[in-house]
């Protein structure tokens, strides 16, 4: 009877146990860190569509400025671009009302630039959108 006990081959209750709990304990600190890994992606994909939208804000802001329009006409002609414009894999850019800030030391408008940008922007897949606010430094806040 003991000989056909040592011949059987296989793990025991315990060893199967003592596998789960350690793989258990490894999914406990694993999952947390891929999640946030996952957020901090998402959040570059706004963070980059905004720079791009600054940037486009800038540059109509001061050609409009270089035809002639006042700082109204300016702000409405880069809002208007900017909510036009197809960017890579965005459903959306939607600028807040007033979304535009253009600060400058003069009262004119070709002494002033674009300072901040604040918008909406919708991904595909994502039907809410976030809020995006950046600034000439290059900080941007994703709400």
């Amino acid at each position: 009877m003991f000989k056909k006990l040592k011949n059987k081959k296989g793990f025991t209750l315990i060893e199967i146990i003592v596998v789960i709990v350690i793989l258990a304990v490894l999914m406990a600190v694993a999952v947390p860190s891929v999640m946030s890994y996952m957020n901090e992606g998402k959040n570059a994909k706004y963070q980059t569509v905004a720079r791009t939208v600054l940037i486009d804000a800038q540059t109509q802001y001061a050609k409009a400025v270089a035809d002639g329009a006042d700082e109204t006409t300016a702000k409405n002609n880069a809002k208007t671009y900017i909510e036009s414009k197809t960017y890579a894999g965005v459903n959306n850019v939607t600028v807040a009302e007033n979304g535009i800030t253009v600060a400058g030391n003069g009262t004119d408008a070709s002494e002033k630039d674009v300072t901040k940008v604040t918008c909406t922007i919708t991904f595909d897949g994502d039907s809410t959108g976030k809020t995006v606010t950046i600034d000439t430094n290059k900080k941007v806040t994703v709400s």
